[in-house]
């Protein structure tokens, strides 16, 4: 049911941009008022979610945690450890691409077509001897244009 309702916004939104003749402004290498995203934004996803960007055309989503060998919040640890995520950006319909960050190693950010994101934060932090379930994740990115 979820593809469904996403697989119509992403429409409804791909004919509202063609007949208000945007499409050729949102692309990569416009200028700053047709830039895919017009100031800097926030949030947060959980596992398996997808939302639109505020404010422009872009969608994210929150694929799935690759790995988390950061250090329990309960235990003594010599490192902090790391945690991979996996994101998928898009604009409008086009092709979702996918981008790995991490919490504690480079790169924490990348620029995907004019627009920088970075990890912020991941959530919940593991406790010794209970690992995290993968669909209790929380991510929040911050999505800003490139300078």
């Amino acid at each position: 049911m979820t593809y469904v309702h996403n697989h119509c916004y992403r429409t409804l939104g791909a004919i509202i941009l063609l007949a208000l003749g945007c499409s050729e402004a949102t692309g990569p290498g416009s200028d700053a008022q047709g830039a895919l995203i017009p100031a800097a934004r926030e949030m947060t996803l959980r596992v398996g979610e997808e939302k639109q960007v505020q404010g422009s055309v872009l969608f994210l989503a929150f694929g799935m945690v690759v790995e988390d060998s950061r250090c329990p919040i309960d235990a003594m640890c010599v490192w902090a450890g790391n945690a991979v995520i996996e994101l998928g950006i898009h604009a409008g319909m086009g092709p979702t691409h996918p981008i790995r960050l991490n919490t504690g190693l480079e790169p924490k950010s990348t620029v995907w077509n004019g627009v920088r994101l970075t990890l912020l934060d991941l959530q919940p932090l593991p406790r010794g001897g209970q690992p995290v379930k993968p669909d209790a994740y929380t991510v929040k990115v911050r999505l800003e244009p490139e300078k």
